[in-house]
């Protein structure tokens, strides 16, 4: 029995200690995080002070510290996105644009849109790239989304992919000189240049005004052999005869 009490008392010794540990190590990690929290709190709040200033830059700076401290809330990621994309910087239009959509709130096509704009412009185009993917899986595109999407694939050499998105745009209008041009270039980056011509021909049969049916056909011509018929459709371009 005295061996048994003995036992017992040691166990709830062990569990309080544990316990003591575990709440010892909360206390000190709270401790330690609290200054990291109200520093970045303090940075929203003054990026968002200087931006009703109108200081831009200044706000953006203390954005930037305020996301390297993992500090800024989602009731004020909006209003920054917005700065981020007046002001053209990418990485940080990127990040507040993946945190808003990572926490589920919805985000419109072209606000997105810009943002991966401004990512590829910058030389980051898997940036872009995932940046639209992820608003896709969230909610249909719009079209000036899409063809960048579209083209983001292709230079990804994703081209099944590519094609499939232009499909859908040359469904719903089939007069989409920008989709039916990326296509046929798309076909030509698949080595198929016999394919390119006719869908670069079917679209300025739509649209025999369209430069980028025209110059897309020209370059298919040329992969295929065909130069001088090439050569005459540049001319057109330049509005020669050829």
């Amino acid at each position: 029995m005295m061996r048994c009490a003995v036992r017992t008392q040691a166990g709830k010794l062990r569990q309080y200690l544990t316990f003591a540990t575990l709440a010892v190590v909360t206390v000190a990690a709270c401790v330690l995080a609290y200054p990291h929290a109200r520093r970045g709190q303090q940075l929203v709040a003054a990026s968002e002070r200087l931006l009703t200033q109108g200081k831009v830059e200044q706000a953006l700076l203390a954005l930037r510290e305020a996301a390297s401290l993992g500090s800024i809330p989602t009731g004020s990621a909006g209003t920054m996105l917005d700065a981020a994309l007046k002001a053209g910087d990418a990485d940080i239009s990127r990040d507040l644009a993946m945190l808003l959509m990572n926490k589920g709130r919805p985000l419109a096509s072209g606000l997105v849109g810009k943002a991966a704009g401004l990512l590829d412009a910058s030389g980051d185009p898997t940036g872009a790239l995932a940046l639209l993917e992820k608003r896709r899986a969230m909610g249909a595109l719009e079209n000036p989304e899409t063809l960048h999407l579209a083209d983001l694939l292709r230079r990804d050499r994703r081209f099944d992919e590519a094609l499939e998105l232009y499909a859908g745009m040359l469904a719903k209008n089939p007069d989409d000189t920008g989709a039916g041009a990326d296509r046929a270039e798309t076909l030509l980056w698949m080595g198929k240049p016999a394919e390119a011509e006719k869908a670069a021909r079917d679209m300025l049969a739509r649209k025999p005004g369209s430069r980028a049916a025209r110059l897309v056909l020209a370059r298919t011509l040329a992969a295929g052999g065909n130069t001088e018929g090439a050569i005459a459709e540049y001319q057109k371009l330049l509005g020669e005869k050829p």
